[in-house]
């Protein structure tokens, strides 16, 4: 299994001198495995990544299966520029969540709708197939799953397993005990999420908050660093990727925040490896 980030800014696109090390495009993972592509989110990110898919190519078709965790639009306003749909050999799956008042095509048709774009959804070459989950599925040799998180509207994380290796995603997550009162309801949730991701050789998950920003932000539907490392300890997670950094957290703040993160690891005797995602760093599992 093969993770490229090409986005890994939350919220909106960051771009500017602050953050050429780390990156000022919105969410967007790219997953090869099996000779399979998978992508995780339509952020800005995915406009790059199409011009690589192409180039790949070599005029070939071009196939693969998108992921959308939520349809906010940082995680979508990609999409109208993934330039492989605008050709009529391009083959693509676009998984997703319906939602509460419309179908999953609707809600992503939203944003190309004449007043916002002068391409509309129905006019793709490609004709991409929109498919709306409703349980684990297999993709090709790749075992897919979800898992709904906390969040304002729809949003899931996903799972792939691919040969005894798991990769998770998980993008826009507030842990429950931590917005809620301390019980049954929030201990049961948050055990939950553990179970899904437990095991996972890399572990995709936003850290957007310090905790003093936390503070001022309860109830965003995001966490910090020091609740992924919880996660990450309670699911036995091998390697952590800190993803979905904040638009106002510069190169250097991030430098900041992961060597705080290393000397908490430490103190706390951890093994888990941690980085922070940058785009087009490739990791391989």
């Amino acid at each position: 299994m093969q993770v490229r980030f090409w986005g890994v800014r939350g919220s909106i696109p960051a771009p500017g001198p602050k953050t050429v090390r780390y990156g000022g495009n919105t969410p967007c993972v790219e997953l090869t495995c099996g000779g399979e592509t998978f992508i995780i989110d339509a952020g800005t990110g995915i406009r790059e990544l199409g011009f690589d898919l192409m180039k790949r190519a070599a005029g070939k078709p071009i196939s693969g299966r998108l992921f959308i965790g939520h349809s906010h639009w940082d995680h979508i306003q990609g999409f109208p520029f993934f330039t492989p749909l605008f050709l009529p050999a391009t083959k693509f799956q676009i998984y997703g969540m319906h939602g509460t008042t419309r179908s999953f095509q609707e809600v992503m048709a939203g944003q190309m709708h004449s007043t916002y774009f002068p391409v509309q959804m129905h006019e793709l070459p490609s004709n991409p197939e929109f498919i709306e989950l409703g349980g684990p599925l297999e993709a090709g040799p790749v075992k897919v799953s979800y898992h709904f998180l906390n969040h304002p509207g729809i949003t899931v994380g996903y799972r792939f397993e691919y040969e005894g290796k798991v990769v998770s995603y998980i993008s826009d997550h507030e842990p429950y005990g931590k917005l809620n009162v301390k019980g049954q309801f929030s201990e049961k949730e948050d055990a939950l999420i553990v179970r899904f991701i437990a095991g996972s050789d890399l572990l995709i998950c936003e850290a957007q908050y310090t905790a003093d920003e936390y503070k001022l932000k309860r109830g965003w539907g995001h966490g910090t660093f020091e609740d992924v490392l919880d996660l990450a300890e309670a699911a036995e997670v091998k390697r952590m990727a800190l993803f979905h950094h904040d638009p106002l957290h510069d190169d250097d703040k991030l430098d900041a925040r992961l060597k705080e993160g290393a000397l908490l690891i430490t103190s706390r005797k951890l093994a888990v490896d941690c980085f922070a995602a940058r785009e087009g760093m490739v990791v391989e599992i």
